[in-house]
């Protein structure tokens, strides 16, 4: 996909700034360390462990057992359901009309690639399977990644 269907405001960034690592140099100039981490630390998660399975960020072991204690749930669905990201719900509601197709592709195809290379450094004797679901252009809320331990 062509780098403006992902960021339209690089052509008029371009128009008066170089050209020369365009993204970066953009993202250099509109965004902030603050929000770098934060977009690290959702490409890149941090895993916690509870009851034997594995979940995105720090979780409460009351909330899994809770979860666990449902009729008809597995430790997968379990994983699957707490683990997963509707992609619009990255940025605030106010600007979900802004989404487009092609953005939330990218964005879906790029963490679930990033959190399976994760998953597999962190536990490389487990395996996962990481899913990305797409939407459509008449509901992009159905944009999403998740992941859950294969069952043995």
């Amino acid at each position: 996909m062509h780098r403006y269907e992902l960021v339209p405001e690089l052509a008029a960034w371009e128009a008066h700034n170089s050209t020369e690592d365009t993204p970066v140099g953009w993202a250099s100039c509109m965004g902030s360390f603050s929000l770098a981490a934060a977009y690290a630390s959702l490409v890149w998660p941090s895993f916690t462990e509870v009851q034997g399975m594995v979940f995105r960020g720090e979780v409460d072991e009351s909330d899994i057992l809770a979860w666990l204690r449902a009729e008809n749930t597995s430790k997968q669905s379990v994983q699957a359901t707490l683990n997963h990201l509707h992609l619009l719900d990255i940025q605030h509601p106010g600007i979900w009309s802004d989404a487009t197709e092609g953005q939330l592709k990218f964005l879906g195809a790029t963490l679930r690639d990033a959190w399976s290379a994760k998953l597999t450094r962190d536990f490389p004797s487990r395996e996962f399977v990481v899913e990305f679901f797409e939407g459509s252009g008449d509901d992009l809320r159905e944009y999403q990644v998740t992941f859950y331990e294969r069952e043995a």
